[in-house]
């Protein structure tokens, strides 16, 4: 069944069923369409209508849809090869490993390769409490988010989702991201690792206060605690360097990276081991991950690096981002009921909005206007932060055009009746626990 001919309704109720009930509410009630083709930084639906993509998927096309570079290269590692049996190494993994370790700051060991972000996660975590036995206590972040796999959501630090899923880890302690007294309280004389999302994304995104990350590395440094940089959001130029760590000069001992490493043509995702950290293992691990790593995958990364190199694409999120950033913050100014602030760095960024009704509000005007971005399908989120993360290829003219239409969405938000902002707050505090049928109503 292709998406001309499947009914949107069947879609969504398949997805509710079999993929993400959370997501296909949010679709039902921004009467989002079946996205059928992209190209750059558009997205085609089934019936033709066009958008402009500001979400990429949370930052995953972050060289755009289907750039022909990558492309091109993708073809010819097609013809060649797409796969090997797990455990085969081969040469464009190779050369895709050395590549990493040339870009990440540091002196890096092994590289071990997955599918999926949270499966990375879970790779290190076995990692540390192996390194660093009998320790087994794990510092995070409120708010950080490192997956929901099960043991990935042990150290997430949005515990609403322990009530579906329970934990698997118990010594977790999480304190406020920024605040270093906390941290230096959780970590004490020694933790087995800090897990650290460089600039904090999800819903809250936040940049770190001036000398929390170098203070972090420090106090690691001084306990033998292992520092785990969480870059799957951040990294490729999505904050203007290739790694958010770079903005604070340090040097994790673990690296995790996923994401916009292919520009959104294959899974991947790898853990990064610092040379020195690897010693601390009391044996040689005969571990190489999961079956993620294959050719398609790693020509995929390495066309998608030469992109971002090749097309200056760094200094192109800096230069973008400032134009996104400027403009947004104009908007913030003029819509201070509903805007709190505009966090962020790069092309990394996006509206802190005062309430998640007005992150629901704002993300179905967008959507009439054509324009996607990054809900959070954050409900209980007090400050929601609706993203902003286009591809780095995008120009100066669609970002101008994604603003015009976002001081219209605004607009129309900001005439919405009292009583009609009163009953959706109440719908958004409760959306992913009503009924479908009204739904269709709302």
């Amino acid at each position: 069944m292709t998406t001309t001919t499947i009914d949107r309704r069947q879609l969504l109720d398949t997805c509710e069923k079999h993929w993400g009930a959370s997501a296909a509410k949010l679709y039902r009630i921004a009467g989002s369409q079946v996205e059928a083709e992209a190209s750059d930084c558009e997205v085609r639906d089934h019936a033709g209508r066009r958008y402009l993509d500001f979400a990429c998927s949370y930052g995953v096309f972050i060289v755009g849809h289907r750039h022909p570079t990558v492309r091109r290269r993708v073809d010819a590692q097609l013809a060649q090869m797409a796969s090997l049996a797990h455990g085969t190494i081969h040469p464009t993994q190779q050369a895709l490993t050395e590549r990493l370790k040339a870009l990440a700051p540091g002196q890096w060991g092994d590289v071990h390769y997955m599918l999926s972000g949270a499966e990375a996660v879970e790779h290190s975590l076995r990692y540390v409490l192996a390194a660093n036995a009998p320790r087994c206590r794990i510092v995070i972040t409120a708010g950080a988010y490192h997956g929901k796999t099960l043991a990935a959501m042990s150290i997430l630090g949005q515990r609403q989702h322990e009530a579906s899923f329970g934990k698997l880890a118990t010594d977790v302690v999480i304190v406020p991201y920024g605040d270093m007294a906390a941290m230096r309280e959780a970590i004490g004389d020694g933790a087995c690792a800090v897990y650290l999302e460089p600039i904090l994304g999800g819903a809250h995104l936040r940049m770190p206060p001036l000398g929390y990350l170098q203070d972090i590395r420090a106090l690691c440094d001084r306990t033998g605690t292992l520092l785990v940089a969480d870059e799957i959001q951040t990294a490729f130029g999505r904050c203007g360097k290739m790694f958010a760590v770079e903005y604070a000069g340090i040097e994790p001992d673990i690296l995790i990276l996923s994401k916009g490493l292919t520009g959104g043509y294959a899974s991947i995702a790898c853990v990064m081991y610092r040379q020195q950290t690897l010693e601390r293992l009391p044996a040689p691990q005969d571990d190489r991950g999961s079956c993620g790593g294959h050719p398609f995958a790693c020509a995929a990364a390495l066309a998608a690096l030469d992109v971002i190199e090749e097309e200056g694409l760094l200094l192109a999120s800096v230069e973008r981002g400032q134009q996104l950033r400027q403009g947004l913050m104009a908007l913030a100014r003029r819509f201070p009921d509903i805007i709190e602030d505009v966090p962020g760095i790069g092309l990394m960024t996006g509206l802190r909005l005062k309430g998640a009704v007005y992150e629901s509000l704002l993300s179905m005007e967008l959507g009439k206007r054509n324009v996607h971005t990054g809900h959070s399908m954050n409900e209980r989120a007090e400050r929601p932060v609706l993203r902003y993360y286009p591809p780095l290829t995008v120009s100066a003219g669609t970002i101008d055009d994604v603003l015009g239409r976002s001081r219209e969405a605004l607009e129309a938000v900001a005439a919405m009746p009292a009583w009609k902002i009163a009953v959706m707050r109440r719908v958004t505090r409760s959306m992913y626990r009503l009924p479908n049928a009204l739904l269709r109503k709302l």
